[in-house]
C-alpha cells in the first residue's frame, strides 16, 4: 500500500487539555513511586523503636520501599518520557477508505518514523487513556531502521479533539467486514 494521493478527509488535531490529562497520570505515578513510597519508608525507620532489629520482615519491607524510589526513577521516568514523546509527535489522518497513524521517536540520526496504514479493523477497545485497534495493518518504519512489517495491534493515546470521527471510521469498517462475512 502506498501513501494515499488525495488530501485527507480530516486530520485529527491534538488537544492541549486532553494531552495534559494523559501526561498528568504518568507524573502522578512517577511522584508516587519515586518520592512518596521512599519517604514513607524513611519515616518508618524514624518512627519504629531504635532497638528493633531491622533484619526481620519489617526491615526488609522498609529497605525495598527506599530502594524502589531509585529503581522507579529509571523505569517510571522512562514511562513519563514515553508519554510526552508519543502524545506530542503523533498525527492521525482519516481518508475515505484508510486511516493513517504515524509518530516519530528519537532525534537527529536515530530518528525513526512509524506509520500504520489501517484499512481493515477486526476490533477496537476504548480505554480511559488509549484506543487499542486490532487487525492486520501495514507498518512502515523509516529512518535508521527502515522496514516494512505487518502489525496486528496498535495503541493510540486518546489526546485528540474530535476522536468521534475516528470511532465512526472504525465502526464503519467493522460493520462492512461483518456484512461481507455474512454474505459469503
Amino acid at each position: 500500500m502506498v501513501k494515499p494521493k488525495e488530501e485527507p478527509k480530516i486530520e485529527l488535531l491534538t488537544s492541549k487539555s486532553e494531552r495534559k490529562k494523559y501526561i498528568i497520570f504518568a507524573w502522578k505515578w512517577f511522584l508516587f513511586s519515586t518520592v512518596c513510597v521512599p519517604l514513607i519508608g524513611l519515616m518508618m525507620f524514624w518512627v519504629l523503636p531504635k532497638n528493633l532489629y531491622y533484619g526481620n520482615l519489617i526491615g526488609g519491607i522498609l529497605g525495598v520501599a527506599i530502594m524502589q524510589g531509585f529503581i522507579g526513577f529509571w523505569i517510571v521516568g522512562g514511562y513519563v518520557l514515553y508519554c510526552y514523546g508519543r502524545s506530542g509527535t503523533q498525527t492521525l489522518n482519516v481518508f475515505e477508505d484508510v486511516f493513517v497513524f504515524s509518530y516519530y521517536s528519537g532525534s537527529s540520526d536515530n530518528c525513526t518514523t512509524d506509520t500504520y496504514y489501517i484499512k481493515n479493523v477486526d476490533s477496537y477497545t476504548l480505554k480511559k487513556r488509549s484506543i487499542t485497534i486490532k487487525g492486520n495493518f501495514k507498518r512502515v518504519q523509516s529512518g535508521s531502521n527502515s522496514s516494512q512489517k505487518v502489525a496486528h495491534c496498535v495503541t493510540i493515546p486518546r489526546t485528540f479533539e474530535n476522536e468521534e470521527i475516528l470511532i465512526d471510521f472504525f465502526d464503519k469498517h467493522i460493520v462492512q467486514k461483518k456484512i461481507y462475512k455474512i454474505e459469503n
